[in-house]
């Protein structure tokens, strides 16, 4: 079975006789990868290469807007919020809680050209009447609480203006300053083609552009979906293609390019109930080996799909040493890593030292960290476990600098490093952090740790980014915002492993799968509450408000997950389907759908 970047390739072949003038878009870098190589090697002629962009590099390049990072995104905004004029404000610390969701809805605001005006001001008219009172006069913490959602406009303005000024928008004001200088776009474009290529789900502003490209340029659209979803009227799976059907008027009367009927051939499909996360990844190991041993020429063709990326790191360590290549498309969790469970342990025992010192029992769980054990180890001698054991055998409840000093000299460096004794800024913290990460990278190095020196990596990175930060904004300048910042950046950063995509088993994440196409699906974590993830509403916008400007709510990105996971199985020939069996409180022990 033809997957479906093939036939498109063998439609754009037979329909066009050059392809340097087309614009293709697809809904991934890693699609366009895949896109590249299957025209490369489908061609029976030398031909030059169309142009491939990602939708958000093809909206990027129409905005000239370059995409501002995470960091950058809540400093700036905290830099807006510090110019309004009203009331007392928070410091960044206090900020940094809510100041991320307040950049999820500025972003959701922009990506579905939501008039601005008329939303903050039922936001902040909603406040108003939750916080009525039968008191005539307000108290003054309500009534700056108040003024604050009432100077909302003004923040997102001045928020939008300062990162326009540095040539840098959130991914919702690139698109909307797409959306404004798309006609300039389409009079320097008028001789290309654009094609757009396997999507579903759009926001406004992406159904807007790919609308009006379609209308008044030379384009197309091919669509990766399937009649039995497409057709059925209740089908969450084919929810976003019917709607472009009913409202797109270019869409009037032309047949959808790219639907066709594979979902109900033979498939062979097995759905296994495993205890737990560890269990699954297993199950998996000695899966994979068993297609090697029925054919080796299976795995080319297998992709491992995870429904909870958290069990990335327990399934690389089951993959069996006889599988030759395995690449990973997806990121893995920054928080999950042990890295980032010692630099939150290392900020917490200095913040939450006080007058007597450290608590005991603070200082031996840090000590007791893997990468610590690793830091303290030298000449085959463990000094983590020699400070431990004189922190038990000395019954100290609260330790001091000048107790850690009294066990050696030799010791000195170590502790000054770990458990200093003065008051340090948050650049010094970072300078000491950096310090930490030199002597772990000659440690892994010497160990041939590959996978512990990305992580190094990944996190030197980005504390180099965090102290040009703390350098350029004087507010992040104590541990408590550095935490605060910290846990931030680390909960939402992922750590992205570079390989070969074209080559041998592939592993990554239900959205990386978009478009692509493969004879042995494995998907993990097919239970209630991780696929779809269930009800989360981390926004000031309530759910009727989402609902009146047809903004997305829990309903959407469950058709969303819906969508990916049948589209998965639509050409897939064998289809294992893995879910935890073991009940708990997030997910229940059921599979999906029971």
């Amino acid at each position: 079975m033809k997957s479906f970047l093939q036939q498109v390739v063998d439609d754009l072949l037979k329909t066009y006789d050059s392809l340097d003038d087309l614009i293709l878009i697809l809904p991934s870098k890693r699609a366009g990868t895949i896109l590249r190589t299957t025209l490369a090697n489908t061609a029976d002629k030398t031909i030059f290469s169309p142009k491939i962009y990602s939708i958000e590099g093809f909206v990027e390049q129409i905005s000239n807007l370059q995409t501002a990072s995470n960091m950058e995104q809540l400093f700036t905004l905290y830099k807006a919020y510090s110019s309004m004029e009203y009331g007392e404000k928070d410091n960044f610390y206090t900020f940094s809680k809510w100041g991320q969701t307040l950049l999820q809805d500025f972003n959701e605001i922009d990506r579905y050209l939501i008039d601005t005006k008329d939303i903050f001001s039922y936001l902040a008219n909603i406040q108003e009447i939750n916080h009525w009172a039968l008191q005539k006069e307000k108290s003054e913490i309500i009534t700056n609480y108040i003024k604050f959602w009432n100077n909302l406009e003004p923040l997102y303005k001045a928020f939008n203006d300062l990162l326009k000024a540095q040539k840098l928008g959130h991914q919702g004001l690139i698109y909307r300053t797409a959306c404004e200088e798309l006609k300039e776009y389409l009079s320097s474009h008028k001789n290309n083609t654009h094609i757009f290529i396997g999507f579903n789900a759009l926001n406004t502003a992406e159904s807007y552009i790919i609308q009006e490209i379609l209308a008044k340029t030379k384009a197309d659209i091919f669509w990766d979906g399937d009649t039995y979803f497409v057709e059925d009227p209740i089908h969450d799976a084919g929810y976003f293609i019917r709607q472009h059907l009913n409202t797109w008027p270019w869409l009037k009367g032309k047949a959808l390019k790219g639907v066709e009927s594979n979902y109900l051939t033979q498939k062979s499909i097995k759905i296994i109930g495993v205890p737990k996360n560890v269990s699954q990844a297993k199950y998996v190991g000695n899966l994979l080996l068993q297609l090697k041993k029925e054919d080796n020429n299976i795995l080319k063709n297998t992709a491992i799909v995870l429904g909870d990326e958290t069990m990335l790191n327990p399934l690389l360590n089951s993959i069996p040493s006889e599988l030759d290549t395995v690449n990973i498309t997806m990121g893995y969790p920054l928080k999950s890593t042990p890295l980032a469970s010692l630099f939150s342990q290392y900020l917490s025992i200095h913040i939450k030292k006080d007058s007597q010192g450290w608590y005991f029992q603070q200082v031996l769980d840090f000590l007791s960290h893997p990468y610590i054990q690793i830091l303290c180890t030298e000449n085959q001698q463990n000094k983590a476990n020699l400070i431990s054991e004189a922190i038990r055998t000395k019954n100290w409840a609260f330790i001091t600098s000048d107790n850690l000093r009294s066990l050696g000299e030799e010791n000195e460096d170590l502790l000054s490093l770990l458990f200093f004794r003065e008051e340090v800024t948050g650049k010094g913290f970072l300078d000491k952090c950096h310090q930490i990460i030199q002597i772990l990278r000659d440690r892994f190095a010497h160990a041939k740790d590959s996978l512990g020196l990305e992580y190094l990596y990944k996190f030197y990175s980005m504390f180099n980014q965090l102290q040009d930060m703390v350098e350029q904004y004087s507010f992040v300048n104590d541990l408590k915002s550095l935490e605060s910042l910290y846990l931030e950046i680390v909960r939402n950063e992922t750590l992205d492993f570079q390989g070969e995509p074209l080559e041998g088993l592939q592993i990554m994440g239900m959205l990386e799968s978009r478009v692509l196409d493969f004879e042995t699906v494995i998907l993990t974590s097919v239970n209630e509450g991780i696929l779809p993830s269930g009800k989360s509403n981390n926004s000031f916008i309530p759910f009727d408000l989402k609902k009146y400007y047809k903004l997305p709510t829990y309903k959407e990105k469950d058709a969303v997950y819906t969508y990916h996971f049948y589209r998965l199985l639509q050409r897939a020939k064998n289809i294992y389907l893995l879910y935890n069996t073991e009940p708990d409180v997030l997910e229940e022990g059921r599979k999906v759908g029971c």
